[in-house]
């Protein structure tokens, strides 16, 4: 689901409830623009993380209103805090004006819009590492960009309601689909509803990592090597391209690698080789 201030009205959130009502990811609201910085955002991202949900904060643009990298660092700087950690992209919330309702795509079609929503993710890029998702109707991506290709980084967020979504032709398959304005669900209420599926761009969902018991933090991208037992065996057959070998093993150990979830770490055993030249390794499985 994806929420913003509005689904605190007269009510609070039940977290937990959503989590076994089998939510598994949410789009919280961070900014609009220059101007506004959603006051339940932090809040709602700790107690989304909390129950193990997967956390995409978004900021709603308005390019009427301010250039593409001021907008681009307000949000940036919204999204910071300490306290979470693993979170996916930061998503740009691309719509028609909510304030002019005759007044499609900001009056800024076809080049000015491309250069606006290519200098907020080129930004975006700079200071988080991660290209941002982009959120859109194919309708206004048509008559706001013409169409535009220009964007292969970035991950669809596609808003379509009551059929089958069909992707604008820049993107072969959508990340995420919003598919309902007007869902509802316990411990919430009214809410806007939306799939996942993995794509090459965006393979996966992940809450964020946790912190160790020891109250150290466990640490994410920065993978520890650990020394172990040497392994029993004095010789260990490796496949080569045309036939099977066995070599002298000098030494074993294992190694921590990182994976591509944010956090998640894999020891795997490494065996270092004698050989008449320099010595070399292997990653086993």
């Amino acid at each position: 689901m994806d929420i913003s201030a509005f689904q605190h009205a007269g009510r609070a959130i039940d977290w937990r409830l959503l989590a076994a009502e089998g939510i598994r990811f949410v789009g919280i609201k961070v900014t609009e623009s220059t101007y506004y910085t959603n006051p339940f955002y932090k809040a709602d991202a700790r107690a989304a993380s909390a129950v193990g949900l997967a956390m995409l904060p978004y900021a709603f643009a308005n390019p009427a209103a301010a250039n593409s990298t001021s907008t681009a660092w307000f949000a940036v700087r919204a999204v910071r805090t300490p306290a979470l950690r693993g979170r996916s992209p930061l998503d740009v919330d691309l719509e028609n004006d909510p304030y002019k309702k005759n007044r499609d795509c900001y009056g800024m079609r076809g080049r000015r819009m491309i250069s606006w929503i290519s200098s907020f993710t080129t930004t975006v890029r700079k200071l988080t590492g991660g290209w941002p998702i982009i959120y859109a109707t194919a309708a206004w991506w048509r008559e706001c960009t013409s169409d535009t290709r220009g964007f292969p980084h970035d991950p669809l967020w596609l808003a379509l309601y009551g059929a089958a979504p069909s992707v604008p032709a820049h993107w072969a398959r959508w990340t995420f689909w919003q598919n309902s304005g007007g869902g509802h669900v316990p411990g919430v209420g009214r809410v806007d509803l939306d799939y996942f599926q993995p794509t090459g761009v965006y393979p996966g969902l992940f809450p964020p990592s946790k912190e160790k018991k020891t109250g150290q933090r466990a640490k994410t991208g920065h993978a520890k090597k650990r020394h172990v037992r040497k392994v029993r065996h004095r010789k260990v057959t490796v496949a080569t391209a045309t036939k099977h070998v066995q070599l002298p093993v000098h030494r074993a150990r294992t190694t921590a690698v990182s994976t591509s979830s944010p956090g998640h770490v894999v020891n795997l055993p490494v065996i270092q080789f004698k050989s008449s030249g320099p010595p070399f390794f292997a990653l086993t499985r």
